[in-house]
């Protein structure tokens, strides 16, 4: 659901690297655990860079988006690159995140998915699909 109320909300963008991947994934999450001791209304992933995603990122995602949850933190997925979007379309995980794309400012303050509420399959964030 998309809430004027998210528009000013406090947040901490996060850079992602060209690859999430088993590898790189301690480095993220240290990003992660520095960005949460600020404890901000969210946490901004900056998705622009992303160029290969493999399961064990994907299986981060999610198991962050549950962590932050645990703590009263909102995680949105900002500016995703192509791929990463094609990556969410196709695991249908588009509809488990909140997804910010440009032409909303910053990225930061326009609300879940670019302002209009919908992300690129024209879902809307936690919308009634069942999960």
């Amino acid at each position: 659901m998309v809430r004027n109320a998210d528009r000013g909300m406090q947040s901490v963008p996060i850079m992602a690297a060209q690859q999430i991947v088993q590898r790189t994934l301690p480095a993220l999450e240290r990003r992660l655990d520095e960005a949460i001791v600020s404890q901000p209304q969210a946490i901004d992933l900056v998705m622009s860079a992303v160029q290969i995603i493999d399961s064990a990122g994907l299986t981060w995602l999610m198991s962050m988006q549950a962590r932050l949850e645990t703590l009263g933190i909102r995680m949105r997925l900002v500016d995703p690159s192509p791929i990463m979007s094609d990556v969410l379309l196709a695991t249908r995980l588009d509809a488990h995140f909140t997804l910010e794309f440009p032409g909303g400012g910053n990225g930061t303050g326009a609300g879940s998915n670019g302002g209009n509420g919908l992300s690129r399959n024209g879902h809307s964030p936690g919308g009634d699909d069942g999960h």
